[in-house]
């Protein structure tokens, strides 16, 4: 579920411990890379920005950092939220009326997402850079929530300075503990979180993945629709693979819908072999697996595997595991 783009995030003040897992190295022949599972720290007697100014001191980092906090930077938001997770400087902002456990299912996403690779730098720097300059958050909560957080920022710093773009609701989306293969249902984190931070990828590379005609992202979604269609057609044609009726998504709603998909089945996020996501969704997408999308949509095929980007090549799991070398885990 899409959320209107307003346009929060820093370094925060303390809150009580928490973590993504626990500490976990392992050896791996040959290549001597050692697996750490990071933990969720809570952060203690951090420089804090007031509500409503800039705060100028925040260091932008490419380097993994997660913190599990009781307040954020800005006042605005500690109103009605008391639990925050900063991830790579990207917030996930919740309340602890939600279990732990889905908050940080949700922030290992985020992670997972930002930092495939699991280097422990995000793999895309720029990207990375206009969500953390632009204060993006991940909202975790219930519809109950939103309605009474949403009037409490009105008029507020919050109201104009907070990145919104989808939520993950308790109770009425599906998490998949242990990732899609281990649990053989969908995680619903996998679309809602990558609606957010694709606006990174939308605004830093327009003439690939703009979210506006003539882009060549818009140029495959028109192929996979079957046309340029500004406004949801009464029928798609019998040749379209991206058949999406919503008729309050408009053109710049559908590109994001279309992201969405071909990056799921360039993962192979959507493979029956996993869930049934794929024959869910058939009456607006039934590309399932990498393979059936190299076939049948070519143009985002060659968009997201052969223009040098670092997009996602892993299905994020909930379980975000930074992979380090030797010499880092010696300097630790």
């Amino acid at each position: 579920m899409c959320l209107a783009l307003g346009v929060a995030v820093g370094i925060s003040s303390c809150g009580d411990s928490g973590s993504l897992g626990s500490s976990s190295e392992q050896n791996e022949a040959e290549t001597e890379v050692e697996s750490a599972r990071i933990v969720v720290e809570s952060s203690e007697n951090e420089e804090q920005s007031v509500d409503g100014e800039d705060d100028s001191s925040t260091t932008l980092s490419d380097e993994f950092t997660a913190e599990l906090l009781a307040e954020h930077p800005f006042d605005c938001l500690n109103q009605e939220l008391d639990v925050f997770v900063n991830v790579f400087g990207i917030y996930v902002i919740s309340h602890s009326s939600i279990p732990r456990k889905y908050i940080e299912h949700s922030a290992n996403v985020v992670a997972e997402f930002m930092d495939n690779d699991a280097d422990g730098v995000v793999d895309d720097p720029e990207v990375h850079r206009f969500l953390v300059d632009n204060n993006f958050v991940v909202p975790v909560w219930t519809e109950e929530l939103r309605e009474r957080i949403f009037p409490s920022l009105s008029g507020s710093f919050c109201e104009d300075n907070l990145g919104w773009a989808a939520s993950m609701y308790f109770g009425e989306d599906s998490w998949a503990f242990g990732g899609v293969r281990q649990a053989g249902s969908w995680d619903t984190n996998l679309e809602e979180i990558w609606h957010v931070l694709s606006m990174g990828w939308y605004h830093t590379y327009p003439e690939y993945f703009g979210d506006e005609p003539g882009s060549r992202l818009a140029d495959a979604m028109d192929s996979a629709r079957g046309g340029q269609f500004r406004t949801v057609p009464e029928s798609y044609p019998e040749s379209a693979w991206y058949r999406y009726d919503d008729d309050s998504c408009d053109y710049y709603c559908q590109i994001h819908e279309y992201f969405y998909w071909i990056l799921m089945a360039n993962i192979d996020a959507l493979s029956p072999e996993y869930t049934n996501k794929c024959a869910d969704s058939e009456d607006e997408w039934f590309l399932c697996t990498r393979a059936e999308l190299q076939q049948v949509d070519p143009l985002a095929y060659d968009l997201l595997n052969n223009q040098g980007f670092n997009l996602p090549t892993n299905i994020p799991v909930g379980d975000y595991q930074r992979r380090v070398t030797g010499a880092q885990v010696n300097r630790s």
